[in-house]
């Protein structure tokens, strides 16, 4: 029997627990004739989110890792053509974009957020990774690096 109704919004999301979406760090030692083995566990320090995991996904996990309730809404927005998570109308905001520069984040400045989380990886480069802390800290934002 086929049922064409829409799904029944009870209004609550409900969560299944999975693996981190985060990259562990392997601090096993690494010896003689493993030089790859070492270059990929220190991208993967560089590089700490999953490939394959919706940044969705991402965003719920480091709400919890911030002790942030899931509660909060959360509404997707584009800033400079960037996808950003805006939580509890822009209290926090998430980008886990690549090539984020120091336009972009005084453009996410003007939304006054207390803390503004992006991709460490993220960064179009360095200057832009040291202008962004200059900037927010001028604003009294904070800036995490995940």
């Amino acid at each position: 029997m086929g049922d064409d109704r829409p799904p029944l919004d009870i209004g609550f999301k409900v969560f299944k627990l999975d693996s981190s979406n985060l990259k562990e760090w392997d601090g096993i030692p690494v010896g003689a004739g493993y030089g790859q083995q070492y270059l990929d566990s220190m991208r993967d320090v560089i590089d700490g989110i999953k490939d394959d995991r919706p940044p969705l996904d991402v965003v719920y996990e480091l709400m919890l890792k911030l002790g942030i309730q899931l509660t909060y809404e959360i509404e997707i927005k584009e800033i400079k053509g960037k996808t950003v998570y805006s939580v509890d109308g822009d209290l926090l905001l998430f980008c886990l974009d690549r090539n984020i520069t120091a336009e972009f984040i005084e453009a996410a400045a003007e939304l006054a957020p207390n803390k503004i989380i992006v991709a460490e990886m993220g960064f179009a480069d360095d200057t832009a990774m040291a202008n962004a802390h200059y900037i927010l800290k001028d604003l009294g934002i904070e800036i995490k690096l995940v």
